[in-house]
């Protein structure tokens, strides 16, 4: 039996760093790293989740071709259950080039391929009964799934006494609180970055950016506010913020990913909202000083050990 269902997007990585500028008058230029890895919200967090100990499910596309083979791969190797991935002929398994630079900042060149098919068929309502929390990531990205889909989804499990949550990615086509509104009446927990909440809500501060939220539904409200840290604001009473642990950002591609693993392992173990976001800041922290989405995802020993000796009993 699985504890939580990851739904949603997973993307072949192809990295490379570091990369300052692009310069198209320039024929070639060297670089130190271009390597292939696993990446996608959905997938991230899952790795994330499974490390830290939790039984995983995975439900999402690729395509069966090699970027395929190595994601389904990847999956298998991570102790997921993989009876939610589905291939398909139609379209290539999604691609991304990401360019860092030496500050470990990123850049994404975005190929959508299988995600682009992925609908709410895809998703077995045999998973979804298993699970106790059923988590979405990758939102704005999944053109079949977003809205009324994932809504849908949300709802249905919540009937069954289900938690639910939600991580969005940047929203290309501009549509922010339009596409996700139907879903947030049925989230238990929804974890926008500062920047995407800021194009869902149009409020600039974190406490006003929650209060928009719990008006449309949300019950836990947690925002990322990258080196910042992050703002929580639980269904009553008032919100407070954890700071972020100072470390070496190497790569902050998956960063986000990373503390949404973090915190939602702490809510599968019982931990309230506050060591729940000290948790996530810690995984968040020791996955950005390795290059890739997921290379530096922590264990929960490794990520206990490093909050005790910032100070923080976890």
């Amino acid at each position: 039996m699985i504890e939580i269902l990851c739904i949603g997007q997973l993307v072949a990585d192809i990295l490379v760093r570091p990369v300052e500028r692009v310069d198209f008058g320039i024929d070639t230029q060297r670089v130190e790293l271009i390597e292939l890895r696993n990446g996608g919200d959905s997938l991230n967090a899952a790795i994330g989740l499974s490390r830290l100990g939790c039984r995983v499910g995975f439900v999402g596309r690729i395509g069966t071709d090699h970027w395929g083979d190595f994601l389904a791969s990847v999956i298998l190797g991570e102790g997921i259950d993989a009876r939610g991935l589905k291939r398909t002929a139609e379209a290539s398994t999604c691609s991304v080039v990401v360019l860092i630079n030496s500050s470990g900042e990123r850049i994404f060149f975005y190929h959508g391929g299988a995600n682009d098919l992925f609908g709410p068929d895809d998703v077995d309502p045999v998973l979804v009964a298993e699970a106790s929390l059923v988590h979405v990531g990758g939102t704005y990205l999944l053109p079949r799934f977003d809205g009324p889909g994932a809504a849908e989804l949300f709802a249905a499990a919540r009937k069954q006494g289900k938690l639910t949550s939600m991580d969005v990615t940047w929203d290309t086509q501009g549509r922010w609180l339009a596409t996700i509104e139907p879903c947030l009446p049925h989230l238990s927990y929804f974890l926008p970055s500062v920047k995407e909440a800021r194009e869902i809500t149009g409020r600039e501060r974190a406490e006003e950016m929650a209060e928009f939220l719990q008006a449309r539904g949300v019950q836990t409200v947690v925002i990322k506010l990258g080196a910042r840290g992050c703002y929580v604001k639980p269904p009553a009473g008032e919100g407070f913020y954890i700071p972020a642990l100072t470390t070496e950002a190497v790569d902050t591609t998956g960063a986000g990913d990373a503390f949404v693993a973090g915190f939602l392992a702490g809510v599968l173990r019982g931990q309230d909202l506050a060591a729940c976001a000290r948790l996530a800041c810690a995984v968040a922290a020791l996955n950005i000083r390795k290059v890739g989405a997921t290379a530096g995802m922590p264990g929960m020993e490794e990520a206990l050990s490093f909050m005790k000796s910032e100070g923080w009993a976890g």
